[in-house]
């Protein structure tokens, strides 16, 4: 690593040279106008200001900036990179950071296994922010890490794009007097159950799962992408979930008529596909909106985790209502024969293959298939569930896509057969 102090037209930067890249730490042109608007784009994303827990030191502006505009609040720094740290807090840029009361600075592998541990717990919290220096060199030791960090900032991007959208959604939905879901908790004890998705591979599943649906056997849940393919083969789940807040996927309910179907929704999820379904309808409180997790504490309603994709949230749904033996058909999870979602599926359309996109081992272990960042970052939700819950057998059945770590893999017609 080579580590370099840039002078600007207005303060001293860092250049840091990091396998074979070169990056400045703020900018190297106006570092303190950078800073301030990185912290000013930060601080709507933050809704826990008890404290802050920050990754990344850079050249410390952002750290000043963030100091000021929280003054009363505790600051935690965290950094990864030793030989950074380590240079860093003998640098003249450590000296105004010194004068900060507010404000802790720790390298990683000098907390106690046990701060580490507590530190993983909070990872998922809105007072969580990420500079970008502190994922550029992080060490390929902590590429775990590393992951869980890009993940978590991929969400917080997600939600900020939408958060006007989520809050007119959740203000609208919440008038309505719609029910939470505390009373249906267990309702499927001892039943097994499949989650339907509408990946590529769910079009060859749909002879068997007509013969499942017919024998009235096995719970159907479905996500709303894969209602209208389900209806096209006259199958009808017990239950379907939507949770996407864009006007869009009123689509997915437009000339569908499911009266016996009962629709579990977010709050945040766009009220006008609420207002589509005419049968029974719940609402459900998501973990990491904040307005949604006082609520479901005010209501005696259980806090789902959305894991970001409409199949994650379903999957801790069914667990609530009393799932223990749950099968996925259709979370292909890639893109498989070049295909986003099954036939009849109004989002259908090809995705054409290329060398940027990124590649999985294949369901059946014979090579790899396209799949996508937000697509990587449900399946190791998915497999990350399934290391959480272990009192639980998640079986793979979907016959196509990206292989699951963590769960079983085997057809639909084992699964028939063992369950039946």
């Amino acid at each position: 690593m080579e580590i370099s102090i840039i002078e600007t037209k207005t303060v001293p930067t860092i250049n840091v040279k990091h396998n074979e890249k070169s990056y400045f730490f703020h900018s190297k042109y106006d570092p303190i106008r950078e800073a301030e608007g990185w912290c000013n784009n930060v601080k709507s994303s933050i809704k826990d200001v008890s404290s802050l827990l920050l990754i990344g030191i850079g050249a410390g502006y952002h750290i000043i900036t963030l100091a000021k505009m929280f003054p009363l609040v505790p600051i935690t720094v965290i950094e990864f990179n030793p030989e950074f740290y380590h240079w860093f807090i003998k640098s003249p840029f450590q000296k105004k950071l010194m004068e900060i009361e507010n404000l802790t600075i720790h390298l990683f592998e000098n907390l106690s296994k046990k701060k580490q541990r507590n530190l993983f717990s909070t990872l998922h919290t809105s007072n969580l922010v990420i500079h970008k220096s502190g994922l550029d060199i992080m060490p390929e030791a902590y590429d775990n890490v590393k992951k869980i960090l890009e993940d978590i900032q991929f969400k917080k991007n997600s939600i900020k794009n939408q958060i006007d959208i989520m809050n007119e959604n959740f203000s609208k939905n919440t008038s309505l007097g719609i029910r939470g879901i505390k009373q249906k908790r267990g309702i499927y004890e001892g039943r097994p159950m499949i989650l339907i998705s509408a990946g590529p591979s769910l079009d060859k599943q749909m002879t068997l799962l007509k013969k499942i649906h017919d024998e009235n056997k096995v719970i159907l849940a479905s996500v709303g992408t894969a209602l209208k393919p389900l209806l096209e083969n006259n199958i009808i789940p017990d239950f379907f979930c939507i949770i996407d807040p864009n006007q869009g996927n009123v689509e997915q309910l437009k000339g569908v008529s499911l009266p016996d179907s009962e629709f579990f929704f977010l709050s945040t999820t766009n009220h006008e596909t609420v207002n589509e379904h005419k049968g029974d309808k719940y609402i459900m409180w998501q973990e990491g909106f904040p307005e949604a997790e006082e609520l479901a504490r005010k209501n005696g309603d259980p806090i789902i985790q959305s894991g970001g994709s409409v199949a994650t949230a379903l999957l801790d749904l069914m667990l609530y209502l009393g799932g223990k033996d749950i099968a996925l058909v259709g979370q292909d999870l890639a893109y498989t024969d070049g295909l986003s979602h099954a036939k009849y599926s109004h989002a259908q359309r090809n995705v054409l293959d290329n060398t940027s996109v990124l590649k999985t081992l294949n369901y059946y272990r014979t090579g790899e298939v396209t799949t996508a960042k937000n697509l990587s970052i449900y399946k190791k939700w998915f497999e990350d569930y399934a290391v959480t819950h272990p009192e639980l057998e998640l079986i793979n059945c979907t016959e196509g896509g990206a292989y699951i770590n963590n769960w079983k893999h085997i057809s639909l017609k084992e699964f028939y057969n063992m369950v039946k």
